[in-house]
């Protein structure tokens, strides 16, 4: 997955889905950093918050770049989110929160 820099197992790509899902609904990509604990295991998922960036779509090529390197740039501190989840009517679902 372009937005996960590790490969992760089946269970965490059905739940990341649904936060590339949520971003993009806002128009943007979100781009992990790391896990933050909040574990779930459910529905054959698991999952957990993330930390990582928001970017929107327009720039999200440009960022790539950097984050592959490792090194992503002070101008991006402000597109910098967890992925924060919480059970809705039996679903995963998924708030991005400034932190």
């Amino acid at each position: 997955m372009r937005e996960l820099r590790t490969q992760e197992n089946e269970q965490f790509q059905k739940f990341f889905e649904i936060v590339r899902r949520r971003a993009s609904d806002l128009g943007c990509v979100f781009f992990c950093d790391s896990g933050e604990g909040h574990d779930f295991f459910a529905d054959g998922m698991e999952g957990e918050d993330l930390s990582g960036w928001l970017i929107p779509q327009k720039n999200a090529d440009e960022f790539e770049r950097e984050w592959l390197e490792g090194e992503v740039g002070d101008r991006w501190d402000d597109y910098m989110r967890m992925a924060v989840w919480h059970e809705e009517k039996g679903h995963v679902c998924i708030t991005f929160k400034e932190f």
